[in-house]
Order: C-alpha cells, then sequence, then structure tokens
C-alpha cells in the first residue's frame, strides 16, 4: 500500500465514490479507501469513481498507482466526464458511428476463442442497499450501473439516459476502460436497441446477431475489441422508457440466468425511482 501522502491528490478533490453491489460507500478520501482495504473493511473486486467522474474503476487497477498518475487519471476522465452535456447537445459531434456490418460480425464471430469456458456464480449483489442513500437519479444511474456489471460479472457497462428536454438518448455513465470515449453521445434515432427498450425486452446477443444485437456490439465493441457477448436491459417507469443498461463480457457469453439478475437490478431502481419521484 502506498504511504499516507502518496496517496493524496494535490490539484483535485479527494472525494471518492466505492462499491462491491453489496455496499456504497462514499464520498471518502482516497487514503481512506486504502486504509479500508489495509484492514478489510473494503473487500477486493470493489469499483471506485472520482466525485468528478462518469465512469467507474476497478479499486485494484487505481491502488498501487503513483501519485502522479492517480491525478493524471483524474483529471482525464474528469475531462470527459465535465464534457458531456455539451457534447450531448451537439447533434453533429455526437453522433455514434453505425455499428459494423453483418459480414463484419460474422468474420468476428469465426475468430472468437472457444476454449472451454468456466462457469462460475456471478457475486451476490444487493441493489436496494447500494441505492438506499442516492439522492439523484443521475447519483442513482452510476450504482445501477456498477451494480448491474457485478451482477453479471461483467467488464464493461454502459448506461443511456432518455432526455426529453433535447429529443435524444444520450450515454451518460460507463464501467471500464475506454468507456469514457462515449459519454455524451447521442444514440441513433433510428437504433432498434431503442424500440426493443421501448418495448420493455431485454436482448441477450446470439451467436449471429440480428439488428439490434449488431448495435449493442458496436456500441462496446468501441471499447474493446475482446467483446464477445453483450447484453441490454431496459428502465422503465410507469410504462415509459427512462434509461437503458448495457453490459459486456470478454471471457464467454452472458447466460439468461445472469442477464435475469441484472434485470432485478434494475427493477430495484424502478422501485426506489417511484420512491424518490425521479421520473415524475
Amino acid at each position: 500500500m502506498r504511504s499516507s501522502d502518496d496517496s493524496h491528490d494535490s490539484g483535485a478533490s479527494d472525494r471518492w465514490f466505492v462499491t462491491n453491489g453489496v455496499v456504497a460507500l462514499g464520498p471518502v478520501s482516497f487514503e481512506l479507501v486504502l486504509r479500508g482495504v489495509a484492514y478489510g473493511r473494503i473487500p477486493a473486486g470493489s469499483f471506485v469513481r472520482h466525485e468528478s467522474w462518469q465512469v467507474w474503476r476497478r479499486l485494484e487497477d487505481l491502488e498501487n498507482q503513483s501519485a502522479a498518475h492517480r491525478r493524471q487519471l483524474i483529471a482525464d476522465l474528469a475531462q470527459h466526464s465535465a464534457g458531456v452535456e455539451k457534447r450531448a447537445r451537439s447533434a453533429t459531434f455526437s453522433q455514434a458511428p453505425p455499428p459494423p456490418t453483418g459480414a463484419e460480425l460474422s468474420s468476428r464471430t469465426e475468430n472468437i476463442d472457444r476454449a472451454a469456458r468456466p462457469s462460475f456464480r456471478p457475486a451476490a449483489v444487493d441493489p436496494a442497499g447500494v441505492l438506499a442513500n442516492a439522492s439523484e437519479l443521475s447519483e442513482a444511474l452510476l450504482l445501477t450501473l456498477v451494480t448491474t456489471v457485478t451482477a453479471a460479472a461483467a467488464d464493461f457497462g454502459l448506461v443511456h439516459l432518455i432526455r426529453a428536454d433535447i429529443g435524444a438518448v444520450i450515454t451518460v455513465g460507463g464501467h471500464g476502460s475506454s468507456t469514457e470515449h462515449l459519454l455524451g453521445e447521442r444514440l441513433a434515432a433510428d437504433d432498434p436497441t431503442l424500440t426493443a427498450a421501448r418495448g420493455g425486452h431485454s436482448v441477450l446477443t446470439e451467436p449471429q446477431c440480428g439488428e439490434v444485437g449488431r448495435h449493442l456490439l458496436g456500441r462496446m465493441t468501441r471499447c474493446s475489441s475482446e467483446i464477445k457477448s453483450v447484453a441490454m436491459v431496459p428502465l422503465l417507469v410507469y410504462g415509459e422508457l427512462v434509461a437503458l443498461f448495457e453490459v459486456g463480457r470478454k471471457s464467454r457469453p452472458f447466460k439468461a440466468r445472469e442477464i435475469g439478475r441484472v434485470e432485478d437490478v434494475v427493477e430495484a431502481l424502478a422501485e426506489r425511482s417511484v420512491v424518490m419521484g425521479w421520473a415524475e
């Protein structure tokens, strides 16, 4: 563990949020995060988010970095996060690129490693407990995102928010490396993912993707070319689409029961949204 002097990040606030999908803490200093790890109060495999970020990172990826590297990461991800609104309101700049063609996906599928994939049980989560201290929808969306990733044992996650004020669906949160590059982007109005989501349908990509799967993989593979499986679960409140959660994994395809766990997490957010009046 780094010394306490090394854990301070001058030039930026030192306020962090931590969660493992069961409990959520913060804001706390990074020094307190490291102490929590050292004394076993913060479990291995937890995720952290600096207060200036709209993305999550694995704690283990940050705890052994030098203060200088951590300061640079804070600045880089804060810059991406701060530009979400400006990017979302720029119809030309924020338009996502088209998804890969069917032929491109077929070629990619043939090259996927088909080695035996171990079976494992994803970690237990407590979405209601994680969301208990969320006072705003924006905070709740980010907490739900990291909890869906934990529930499905995913590597990447994205959350897209319906923005009626600008007539678009905007990527407002990410989990995993490179997801920050998608922040502020608009989903295309004719993206079939939106049609499925508005109908209340969760989507799990198949070996040979249809149109919805093609768009899901197109987004997620911009974060990692190693993505093997993607799924989407919509958040509906009073029958109206509020947001979409997407998860992706590199090691093996998702199973239906794993995405069922994601649906449970998103349902907890729907219930919390009603109680708090976020979707009225």
